[in-house]
């Protein structure tokens, strides 16, 4: 009877070895799952980069210079019948910091070339059709593409927006 209850708790030791050898198994892996999500989930250079793009919500009337083309007039096709023709009208414009230390390079460079600006909104638009223009959303569409256009031509960081204005179609 003495050996049973020394088998007894003996085998219970291990048992409570048992539980503690899986317990810190399983808080070394909790430990090391943190330090992974930590790593994953910490903010990566970009982050800077995406604090720099300015909201043109977020920046005052006050602070805004506005620039705006010409009259721009653009005749589109239809998808459905080619020879059925769209005119459309509309004045583009561009909103720029004031607080920018490149306005006033930016400024010279719309003013110098709005010959070249309004002929590359052109083409921009020469893949489009009547349809894509009659679109609710078609003005919103149409100032980002041109935003990321004319960022990637200027490559300056007063650009804060891009609008359209007196949009007419006939």
């Amino acid at each position: 009877m003495a050996k049973e209850k020394k088998v007894k708790v003996k085998s219970e030791k291990d048992n409570g070895k048992l539980v503690l050898m899986i317990g810190v198994i399983l808080i070394v892996c909790s430990v090391i799952l943190l330090g992974i999500s930590v790593f994953i989930l910490k903010p990566s250079g970009n982050s800077d980069k995406a604090e720099q793009v300015k909201d043109p919500d977020k920046i005052p009337l006050s602070q805004i210079e506005s620039y705006e083309t010409e009259n721009m007039v653009v005749i589109l096709p239809s998808i459905d019948n080619p020879d059925k023709r769209m005119s459309f009208t509309f004045y583009v414009g561009f909103a720029l910091d004031k607080k920018s230390k490149d306005l006033k390079d930016t400024k010279t460079l719309l003013e110098e070339s709005k010959g070249i600006i309004k002929s590359r909104i052109s083409t921009l638009l020469s893949s489009k059709y009547s349809e894509d223009m009659l679109k609710q959303d078609s003005q919103q569409m149409l100032s980002d593409e041109i935003f990321a256009m004319m960022e990637e031509i200027l490559d300056t960081d007063a650009l804060v927006e891009v609008y359209i204005r007196d949009f007419l179609y006939r």
